[in-house]
């Protein structure tokens, strides 16, 4: 019979011999008055994933056995029975290893994405439209292959690899895009769920194989959006959509350093509502520091006038600055970090892995921490902006420069204080729901069950983008400071990369 329930909570030699456990913990009662080891699973995830094929197989060839048993009746008569000499039972069951996948992704990826309530992410909104997409739509090869990419890394394989699965529901699904192009109407939510999921699958492979991420997609997806004749968005769904599209497209022009056009903060109009959010009103205020920083390139230039234009663009960046601080004052509660500045008062484990300066922060979840690790990275682009105005201002303003030397160095410290919050105590491949990783948290709070997830799905990407930009910093780090950094872009490297020999 079925059992329909939750998975057994018995011991494993309770479940071997088939009797009834109290699931008594450390050890239950039979393994106690047997003297007998007593192991029980880490969790109910161990249980409910364990692989069924041997238990199959063996089910299989219990029936074989039993329909090929002599029966009494032909013993007595004596007719000759006839058994087969082997039984042709397959050493691995067939399994359906998309669904599987997208299972996978569903679970560990998309589910935590769509609980956390961001605006600004784009995840929450897949399954809606995956589940009303046709077999045509280029959202299901995209989706597939990112499902499979991810798989494949979570299973020490390399997405990069010649033989990746994912590879051809990448291709299928930049077909299917380029022939909705050509002859839909217009661009839908599918389209561009698919477009933003061809440019994550990139993402993945950038990341598995330490290179840089172009980001193709994400200019494509823009292209599509202006020519969008479909206004007014009216569904939550199609409105988070376009603003996912719009975020990606703010975050790699300030990685790139590329000019942002003032119409994707137009977007929101065709909205019957405009959503509000610190993720949304930070990334209003980021449009104008990736063109801040554009603007600033024409400082390397020595030309007539460059005082006057360094001045004009001090100004601005001051302006900024101060946008981004008054960005602060209005966050809720929660989201305000928690600061253990006692290491006594974390676990070891954490303080060997990574800790700098003998302090770190807990946040409300890993997508504010790194919402409030993005603004930490603006204000650096504002600031470097200014060192590089001041050196064409005159007089010298050598208090200004102080000053911004020494914000410079107070967020560089922000954003290394997160990464135990990010990784706790990884320093080695470990599974995705693995329960005995330690990270810190206020008081004698237990780990939230979700952050054991999100962070192994998300920390180790959002970390490295941010860590990459303290790289920058250079000559403003204090001394031995980068050596630390770039030990913990390695010990990402190690997590996330590792490959059994």
């Amino acid at each position: 019979m079925v059992n329909p329930g939750r998975p057994s909570g018995a011991c494993e030699l309770c479940r071997k011999r088939r009797i009834k456990c109290d699931e008594a913990k450390p050890t239950c009662s039979y393994c106690l008055k047997k003297q007998l080891p007593c192991w029980f699973p880490k969790s109910q995830f161990e249980v409910a994933w364990r692989d069924q094929n041997q238990v199959a197989s063996n089910a299989v060839r219990r029936r074989l056995t039993a329909r090929n048993k002599a029966s009494p009746v032909a013993e007595s008569s004596g007719q000759e029975i006839i058994r087969p000499d082997t039984f042709n039972v397959p050493r691995v069951l067939p399994q359906d290893h998309e669904d599987y996948a997208l299972t996978f992704l569903f679970n560990s990826y998309l589910l935590p994405s769509t609980l956390s309530n961001r605006q600004a992410g784009f995840l929450g909104c897949v399954y809606p439209v995956w589940t009303k997409a046709d077999d045509s739509s280029p959202l299901r090869p995209a989706l597939k292959a990112v499902a499979q990419a991810l798989l494949e890394a979570w299973s020490f394989l390399n997405p990069n690899a010649p033989q990746s699965l994912a590879r051809a529901h990448y291709a299928q699904g930049v077909a299917a895009v380029r022939r909705h192009l050509q002859y839909a109407d217009d661009i839908d939510d599918d389209l561009l769920l698919a477009t933003l999921l061809l440019d994550m699958y990139d993402g993945i492979r950038s990341f598995c194989g330490a290179r840089p991420h172009e980001g193709p997609h994400v200019r494509g997806s823009a292209a599509m959006i202006e020519n969008r004749r479909k206004v007014p968005v009216n569904s939550k769904t199609s409105q988070g959509t376009l603003l996912g599209v719009r975020s990606r497209i703010v975050g790699d022009a300030l990685k790139k350093g590329e000019h942002i056009s003032p119409t994707v903060l137009t977007w929101t109009t065709s909205m019957q509502s405009s959503p509000r959010s610190p993720e949304l009103d930070l990334e209003a205020i980021n449009v104008e520091v990736a063109n801040l920083q554009v603007s600033a390139l024409e400082l390397k230039v020595e030309a007539a006038g460059i005082a006057a234009f360094a001045s004009e663009l001090l100004t601005k960046a001051q302006e900024l600055d101060e946008r981004l601080v008054a960005w602060t004052a209005t966050l809720p509660e929660e989201w305000i970090p928690y600061c253990i500045s006692d290491p006594a008062a974390l676990p070891r484990t954490v303080r060997d892995a990574g800790l700098y300066q003998d302090y770190c922060t807990v946040h409300k979840s890993i997508w504010t921490a790194d919402t409030l690790n993005i603004h930490s990275c603006s204000r650096i682009k504002v600031k470097l902006v200014t060192l590089a105005c001041l050196e064409h201002v005159e007089p010298p303003a050598g208090n200004a420069q102080f000053n911004a030397r020494t914000t410079l160095q107070h967020l560089a410290d922000t954003i290394c204080a997160s990464v135990p919050f990010y990784l706790g105590d990884r320093v080695e491949v470990r599974r995705i729901d693995d329960r005995s990783i330690k990270y810190p948290q206020a008081g004698n709070r237990a780990t939230p069950d979700e952050h054991y997830i999100a962070a192994a799905a998300y920390g180790g990407m959002f970390l490295m983008k941010r860590l990459m930009e303290l790289l920058k910093l250079g000559p403003h780090l204090r001394a031995g400071q980068q050596q630390w950094v770039l030990g913990q872009m390695g010990r990402i490297k190690k997590i996330y990369l590792a490959r059994p020999s």
